[in-house]
């Protein structure tokens, strides 16, 4: 990653969501990529221990970034104030969000107030980024792929809000350098231990899921955190407005 065209070293991110495969690879990545991340989290069992080995890395690799754990939920226009403030305190500016929040949605989330947190937050960040002219927001969903392995109403309503709300975000926006965008992911490990809470064998699992749903191919955690990445830097600045769906090409089921 040291040779990559793909920097961060300019970056300070703020990423929400649940502590899980996916964020842990973003949370890899993009300090490798040189970027400062403070992740909010109530997940206070193993997100503290990640986050240390994170900074320990640093330590042998001086181009690395450091990360901030910042255990507070976020399910209120109040909380998402007490983090933003905590944020500022512990790791300074801002430019990037990445809301992994919609990651963590199930059958019992109320997808319209669900996703306007999502929303507040951003329009929370918004004057950081309008005050240098440049700010990436990133927001991580359930493919709609997905809708005959997870409840159809949560991942086709919640994949159309984000990218509902991404677009509306450009068009207010887009003129600063201030992008939006959707990363749009399939199955995954994590999607694997929802469907299977209990399983022992996630290779099991999966092959009962593909003998179902043979155009389901497992998406890698690395692959879409390259994708965050690319979307969070200075090579996306023309990209604003999109969905980026990683499925291997699998189609929304009818």
């Amino acid at each position: 990653m040291k040779d990559s065209a793909l920097r961060l070293q300019d970056k300070t991110v703020v990423m929400v969501g649940p502590f899980n495969g996916i964020t842990q690879a973003i949370l890899r990545t993009m300090t490798e990529f040189g970027a400062d991340i403070g992740f909010v989290s109530d997940q206070l069992n193993y997100a503290p221990k990640f986050i240390s080995a994170i900074n320990e890395a640093r330590d042998i690799h001086a181009h690395y970034g450091r990360a901030a754990h910042i255990p507070l939920p976020m399910q209120s226009e109040s909380q998402i104030q007490e983090a933003l403030g905590q944020i500022v305190g512990s790791i300074g500016r801002m430019d990037v969000l990445i809301d992994a929040t919609p990651l963590g949605w199930n059958a019992k989330t109320e997808v319209s107030g669900a996703t306007k947190l999502c929303r507040e937050l951003a329009q929370k960040m918004i004057p950081f980024f309008l005050a240098k002219q440049r700010g990436r927001i990133v927001y991580l969903v359930d493919d709609d792929a997905l809708n005959k392995v997870l409840p159809v109403d949560l991942v086709h309503n919640g994949q159309a809000a984000l990218m509902q709300t991404a677009q509306e975000l450009t068009a207010q926006h887009r003129h600063k350098n201030v992008t939006a965008n959707v990363v749009s992911v399939g199955i995954t490990e994590d999607t694997i231990l929802r469907v299977f809470p209990k399983s022992t064998s996630l290779k099991k699992s999966f092959l009962e899921l593909s003998e179902k749903h043979s155009e389901l191919k497992l998406v890698e955690f690395h692959d879409i955190s390259l994708g965050t990445a690319y979307l969070s830097s200075a090579l996306s600045a023309s990209l604003t407005g999109q969905m980026l769906r990683l499925t291997h090409g699998a189609h929304i089921q009818d």
